[in-house]
């Protein structure tokens, strides 16, 4: 569709994005809301974590489908001002158009397509979907922020235009990007697997499995944990985080983010 490294790295350095990364210091900066369908056109498959429902999905649709897709779904990109085009205004979209990324979305593939290291916070049994949050940087600096990837629901605005997203299934799963701190990132995973997993039928709640990973080492789990919450405290097993740390333990909230921030400390080194 266009070549993304060169508009990804064009898009981080933007004044906007540097102030983006600055305000997520203090602040939870709200960075972009895609479908799975729009992430497989931003070349999702290729990225260092990829849900493998999702690419089977894609790949099943078929190489007519899937470039007929593109179009379509590059055009709604455009429209909602996530994708500029490199043309003038009055010509005609050409196949392999070059693209602008607006500095909110690059950002998010910034960190998605090359994260320094990811943490998946996932929930033992099938069907469902993970929390990940990957650490945005580069080789001046290893962490410069995180970018939480949280499943969502289309939301209520947008619902009313997309009536066949049930029907698409892994392809019509929706995630919300956020740009956050260090401490928000680990309060948004404390919050995530303090309760347990939603999952229907379940007559023993089950747990998370939180693990920090470097796609690009030749041994990428370093850590791992697991979390069986009820809402309100959660028991925690693992190896544990570093001298000293319990290899079995329970936390409340706090506590838990406490847990939490080490990990994601952990993994930046």
């Amino acid at each position: 569709m266009m070549a993304l490294d060169q508009a990804i790295a064009a898009a981080e350095r933007t004044e906007v994005a540097r102030h983006l990364i600055a305000q997520a210091q203090t602040d939870l900066v709200d960075l972009v809301t895609l479908s799975a369908l729009e992430l497989c056109v931003l070349d999702g498959p290729r990225h260092a974590l990829f849900d493998e429902r999702v690419a089977h999905a894609w790949t099943r649709a078929g190489d007519r489908r899937r470039r007929q897709v593109t179009e379509e779904v590059t055009a709604g990109l455009v429209r909602r001002g996530l994708l500029i085009e490199d043309r003038p205004a009055d010509a005609a979209r050409q196949s392999g158009s070059a693209y602008a990324l607006k500095p909110e979305l690059g950002l998010m593939l910034a960190a998605r397509c090359r994260p320094s290291f990811v943490v998946v916070a996932a929930g033992e049994g099938a069907g469902l979907r993970p929390l990940s949050i990957f650490a945005l940087g580069d080789q001046a600096e290893l962490v410069r922020g995180f970018v939480a990837e949280v499943p969502a629901e289309l939301p209520p605005d947008r619902a009313a235009h997309y009536p066949k997203a049930a029907r698409l299934g892994p392809l019509g799963w929706i995630y919300r990007y956020v740009l956050v701190s260090p401490a928000t990132a680990a309060e948004i995973l404390a919050r995530w697997t303090i309760a347990p997993p939603r999952q229907q039928g379940a007559a023993v709640p089950t747990r998370y499995l939180v693990s920090a990973c470097h796609p690009n080492r030749e041994s990428p789990a370093r850590y791992r944990l697991g979390v069986t919450g009820d809402g309100s405290r959660a028991l925690v097993d693992g190896p544990g985080l570093g001298a000293g740390d319990l290899a079995r333990a329970e936390y409340d909230i706090e506590g838990l983010g406490a847990i939490m921030l080490k990990l994601l400390t952990g993994a930046s080194r």
